[in-house]
């Protein structure tokens, strides 16, 4: 077998490195190298994620209703992929919630052709004030951040229309989501709490939501979890 590594010319030879190992040699490996193929295997990849989370949200949205033209809210945003997504699939138009201004201007350097159908808040969560409910309520990996999921929980429902659904996805506890947050220790700041699917479930049901479906992907550099709610 042979490995071409990242950033290096030479092939390496799997198969005299275990040979040699077998034989109690100690044969030598680039461990930065390695590991820094490792981290560019498992990067982030926009286009990647758009067609993995297009196609959850496809599954996760099957034979459901979404009001034509919807109004979407999503909390945590970013630079708002879900929605923007969203929009792709539902046309309508969306309100971004997010406290960074990094966020915000990373936001302003991806805006595409849904600018014009997106309005961006700088606003703290848990102190939003908006005129409106919406037809859909959605966040990508904002809840995994709170050790007591209720009160994020409660805004989702706050600004969500009695008959809206709500869209959450979170990172899902696997091997290949933990081993994306080991090679990228960069993005391990503050709480998060990797979440089984029957956790998510147990954890929403406890809050109040109403789960309808659930769906895992496949593909991408790390798993998530998408959660349908009422």
């Amino acid at each position: 077998m042979i490995y071409t590594t990242k950033n290096t010319s030479a092939d390496f030879d799997w198969t005299e490195y275990f040979t040699r190992l077998h034989n109690g040699e100690i044969p030598s490996l680039d461990t930065h190298i390695y590991f820094q193929n490792i981290r560019h295997l498992l990067s982030e990849n926009a286009h990647l994620l758009g067609l993995v989370l297009g196609d959850v949200l496809r599954k996760l949205l099957r034979g459901v209703q979404i009001k034509a033209e919807p109004r979407m809210l999503e909390l945590g945003a970013g630079t708002g992929f879900l929605t923007r997504l969203l929009l792709t699939m539902y046309q309508g138009s969306g309100v971004l919630v997010d406290n960074c201004q990094t966020s915000y201007d990373a936001y302003n350097k991806v805006a595409d052709k849904h600018a014009d159908h997106i309005t961006y808040v700088l606003q703290d969560l848990f102190t939003l004030e908006l005129a409106e409910t919406f037809d859909v309520v959605c966040s990508f990996g904002l809840i995994e951040h709170f050790k007591e999921k209720n009160e994020i929980l409660s805004v989702h429902k706050q600004f969500c229309k009695e008959d809206g659904h709500m869209i959450l996805v979170v990172p899902m506890d696997s091997f290949l989501t933990r081993a994306y947050y080991e090679v990228h220790p960069e993005i391990n700041l503050g709480y998060r709490e990797l979440l089984t699917k029957k956790t998510a479930l147990e954890q929403l049901r406890a809050s109040g939501l109403e789960p309808i479906r659930a769906e895992v992907s496949q593909g991408y550099v790390y798993d998530f979890l998408a959660i349908l709610c009422k």
